[in-house]
């Protein structure tokens, strides 16, 4: 496996863990009403690993579409 790929599989691999985390906690919030300070806290925190995750795949992906295109005659 090239360091290209890995570094994709590695980013598929924390978008699918934050994006599980996000559903968790939806699910949660679905079924009981949490409130306070930790679960603002919580949610924030799982809200900007989410985009961070997105953002990495997407840019990760973007390059790798580049390097293909580029590498064409």
């Amino acid at each position: 496996m090239t360091t290209e790929a890995y570094r994709m599989a590695r980013a598929a691999t924390r978008l699918k863990a934050a994006f599980a985390a996000a559903v968790g906690m939806n699910l949660v919030e679905a079924l009981w009403d949490p409130s306070g300070l930790a679960w603002t806290a919580a949610r924030l925190a799982a809200a900007a690993l989410f985009t961070v995750a997105v953002v990495a795949y997407v840019a990760l992906r973007l390059l790798r579409w580049r390097r293909t295109r580029s590498e064409r005659p």
